[in-house]
């Protein structure tokens, strides 16, 4: 009997990856290594596919499609949570089907067993939280597109309003010339050394004053749009 492990992350949770997500994830590679531990199992490999649009079926994902391949009966495919493998429900009934005649289990921890096995006593109400929440993840991938083909395009999405730039009636940020001259010379004073706070002092006036908070903010967008050019 081997053992192997799955998980998939979508296109938008690695655009918006952040600590807290990347912590979350260490955290379900521990809760499976610990089950592997209880059942006194020999975890063989981890099989991991990243960035999946949410179109991209369990099947159609290249390292779901090799762990298939290695499997034979009486092997065990472990996952933490349902959405770490499936996209939607539908997907759920009839991949369980496939594993069933492979012979194979499939144990999803946040639902505490195998779905193949009855004795392990998974219940309708945490199936159906987890059928929830595959649709609930599947409406935030839709609204976090679109809001990114937005950002793309330029649009103002709301929040303060970035220095620099002006917001045109048509919904989209241009520059403001007058600003614009400001950030140079907030990023030429950066590079000279000078702090934050010097630097607020130097470009700011009376009828403009520029806080040290806005100047972080100015030079942490320069850094980011810096490292995206990059990629």
């Amino acid at each position: 009997m081997a053992v192997y492990a799955y998980l998939c992350t979508t296109e938008l949770e690695e655009i918006f990856r952040d600590d807290d997500f990347s912590a979350h994830l260490q955290s379900e590679e521990l809760a499976i290594n610990t089950y592997c531990l209880q059942k006194g199992w020999f975890l063989a490999k981890v099989f991991s596919d990243l960035s999946c649009t949410v179109k991209d079926g369990f099947s159609s994902r290249p390292s779901a499609r090799e762990m298939v391949g290695c499997l034979n009966r009486g092997d065990v495919v472990i996952c933490s949570q349902l959405l770490r493998i499936f996209t939607h429900s539908e997907e759920v009934v009839r991949s369980v089907k496939v594993f069933a005649s492979l012979g194979v289990s499939l144990h999803i921890l946040d639902l505490g067993g195998s779905l193949l096995n009855e004795t392990d006593g998974i219940s309708f109400s945490k199936l159906a939280e987890s059928f929830a929440a595959l649709e609930k993840r599947r409406s935030k991938e839709r609204i976090k597109k679109v809001k990114k083909l937005q950002k793309d395009e330029g649009r103002y999405l709301g929040g303060s309003r970035p220095f620099g730039f002006s917001i045109h009636d048509n919904g989209r940020l241009i520059e403001n010339p007058m600003e614009q001259r400001i950030v140079k010379t907030i990023m030429n004073l950066k590079k000279e050394g000078k702090s934050l706070r010097a630097i607020s002092s130097a470009v700011s006036t009376p009828i403009m004053p520029i806080s040290f908070k806005t100047v972080q903010r100015v030079l942490k967008r320069q850094q980011n749009a810096s490292e995206i050019t990059q990629i």
